[in-house]
């Protein structure tokens, strides 16, 4: 096996350019006599992956069947603590791979062996780095192995600048915020502050929390409602930009905390940031623009006019005239608002928009 001296500065490019492992991994398996291979980031909450182009379809199919999440060959090859490549029969018996069921679904696609090695990223995470060959064509040599172990020590390096550069951007991105006034925390994919600003740090542990699982906000419906955003973010889904009411204290005003999630790069498989958290005071003298509130709250524009309606004073039966609606369908988009803001009174809602909220004594939550 003969490896191209560029691999290696392709190597660092990738660490820089994450659309650069897909060619990356096609390149090292051509080089190896392998169909292709793949690459997954993961702890023990979430994982990425990417794939050179052969495997694309396989990973994803292997990844929806449930497979991955049973796949022995990483642990095995942790405990062995090898500081370089290793083939399956290093890991595993011939009996013991005849009976594994990832193995089964390997051969049934025609694959069935590989050469793989694991590296521990900062942040918790594992890269995982394998090519496949496939089954007919038998085991990867030895020969082919040690060859393979030269290039370990470099993605290792790459996976590890890859997740620092993560962090650095992170930080970046709250000190930005931090510049123009805004208390701002980047949330780590388990949702704990991997960076906050000054401004941020100030409220803690007042109005927020960095507690082991996850972020958490001490004014408890508030943090219902960030725990329910971030519940449909650990689960994948389409979660457009949140805006959670925090109600005032005796020491701090009114606030509204924006969670944005972080799209990213798909192929970024080492991006170590889910969400930015923002936190705005609302100190306004006089009720704001409708437009202002359907921004704050994702508030349809009638359920906006009927917000600032209610936080100025006009009744539901006036509204309703207004609008030229019954006072059913008031009542009905007033309670949506209620939901959206977490409130539950329209006393409350106007104390939030007028930003003199309380958050409600122990004898009110009950």
């Amino acid at each position: 096996m003969q490896l191209d001296p560029n691999l290696i500065d392709e190597i660092y490019e990738a660490a820089l350019v994450p659309e650069k492992w897909t060619n990356l991994l096609h390149e090292i398996g051509d080089a190896a006599g392998s169909v292709g291979g793949t690459l997954f980031t993961t702890n023990a909450r979430l994982s990425a992956s990417a794939a050179s182009p052969a495997m694309q379809p396989v990973l994803e199919d292997f990844i929806r069947s449930g497979i991955a999440a049973i796949n022995p060959r990483p642990q095995r090859a942790m405990q062995r603590n090898h500081p370089g490549f290793v083939g399956d029969h290093e890991l595993f018996t011939r009996e013991e791979m005849d009976q594994d069921p990832t193995y089964q679904y390997l051969r049934t696609k025609g694959y069935g062996w590989c050469a793989g090695t694991v590296v521990r990223v900062p942040g918790g995470d594992l890269a995982i780095f394998s090519w496949e060959r496939r089954f007919a064509e038998g085991p990867f040599s030895a020969e082919t192995i040690t060859a393979l172990d030269p290039l370990r020590p470099h993605l290792a390096r790459a996976a590890v600048l890859s997740g620092r550069l993560g962090l650095e951007k992170a930080r970046a991105a709250a000190e930005a915020l931090g510049l123009i006034g805004l208390p701002c925390a980047v949330l780590s994919r388990s949702f704990r502050m991997l960076a906050a600003n000054k401004l941020f740090d100030g409220l803690i542990p007042d109005l927020v929390q960095d507690r082991p699982m996850r972020m958490a906000l001490t004014d408890r419906r508030a943090d219902a409602l960030f725990a329910q955003s971030i519940t449909q973010l650990d689960a994948g889904a389409s979660l457009s930009p949140r805006s959670i009411p925090l109600a005032a204290t005796d020491a701090t005003p009114a606030s509204i905390i924006h969670v944005v999630p972080i799209r990213g790069a798909a192929n970024d498989i080492f991006a170590l940031a889910s969400a930015v958290v923002v936190i705005t005071r609302v100190e306004h003298p006089t009720i704001v623009a409708p437009e202002v509130i359907q921004g704050l709250f994702d508030l349809t524009p009638a359920e906006a006019r009927i917000a600032r309606g209610i936080a100025s004073g006009d009744t539901i039966e006036e509204l309703a005239v207004k609008a030229g609606v019954s006072a059913g369908t008031v009542r009905q988009q007033l309670k949506s608002v209620f939901m959206k803001t977490g409130v539950s009174r329209q006393g409350e809602l106007v104390g939030l928009l007028a930003g003199g909220a309380r958050r409600l004594g122990a004898e009110d939550d009950r």
